[in-house]
């Protein structure tokens, strides 16, 4: 379970705990990480891979056999995944009964390899009956499976399950920015800042509109960095200190001129509501041409 991400570098401690129970064979029946998005992806599945994976060194993935290459394309038939966008039924805010019961019957049916690990993304968005329903599985899962819960805060989970869970706290990954998305993201704010027309900011977001593989977790990213130049501008304004994106950024003083706070805090909440319709599941598209309207 080598850190291999900027995420999962941040929680070397955590991952490295993590490989001591596993290579002491102490793995326990759930799992609960909490923190930012890509800090509790990034941990879940390495564990998650490491968990599943047919030649463990120390508790960490070996990364050759086919368990790891299966679980790196995502097609690992022991790998089950529930989150708000996978869940049945047609709740838009909330994962319910139907999602955790569809998943129990996956548990039960025979594994490909030793056992199935079961990850639920977005677990703070399970409603007080979905979670109910789950407090059996948490206690005594089918077979040797393992349950790896992911949420934003542990305070949004019932007490009971978290009394089932071994709890970890995941640091929120700052400090790395993709390259390509801050490009996009600077783009697009320079269109912002000089009133750019609608179609000409939708036209910048092509590369996310497009997007096949992963649209809203690059989204998520690309909003998270829009935030964070928004940061920036915020403490040019205020005349603070340089903020950590605008760094080799020659047109940051004459961009931050463009705007004053009025037009700044409109794009913030524009973002922040995005960014919002997204985690609840709303199409990448509409929510992302809305938010060029909104600006």
């Amino acid at each position: 379970m080598t850190p291999m991400s900027p995420a999962e570098n941040d929680n070397r401690k955590v991952l490295e705990q993590l490989q001591a129970l596993l290579a002491g064979g102490k793995v326990v029946h759930a799992f609960l990480f909490t923190g930012s998005r890509d800090a509790r992806l990034a941990v879940g599945k390495a564990l998650a891979k490491a968990i599943l994976c047919e030649d463990p060194a120390e508790g960490a993935a070996c990364r050759n056999c086919a368990s790891c290459h299966k679980f790196d394309h995502g097609n690992h038939e022991d790998f089950l995944y529930l989150d708000l966008e996978t869940a049945p039924g047609n709740a838009k805010t909330q994962i319910g009964v139907d999602g955790v019961e569809a998943l129990q019957e996956q548990l039960k049916l025979k594994p490909f390899g030793r056992r199935h690990v079961a990850m639920i993304e977005e677990a703070h968005l399970l409603n007080t009956a979905a979670q109910n329903k789950l407090l059996k599985t948490l206690e005594e899962p089918a077979g040797d499976s393992v349950l790896i819960l992911l949420a934003e805060k542990k305070e949004e989970l019932l007490p009971t399950v978290l009394s089932r869970c071994s709890v970890y706290h995941l640091e929120e990954g700052g400090g790395h920015t993709d390259p390509e998305l801050l490009a996009l993201a600077r783009s697009f704010f320079a269109l912002c800042a000089a009133g750019a027309l609608f179609y000409r900011r939708r036209d910048c977001l092509k590369p996310l509109l497009e997007e096949k593989a992963e649209p809203r977790e690059k989204a998520l990213a690309f909003l998270l960095t829009l935030e964070g130049i928004c940061r920036d501008v915020l403490l040019c304004l205020c005349k603070a200190q340089n903020g950590a994106l605008q760094a080799d950024w020659p047109a940051f003083e004459e961009l931050c001129a463009k705007m004053d706070l009025e037009a700044l805090k409109r794009e913030i909440g524009a973002i922040e509501e995005a960014n919002r319709c997204l985690r609840l599941g709303y199409n990448v598209g509409y929510t992302l041409k809305k938010m060029c309207l909104n600006i």
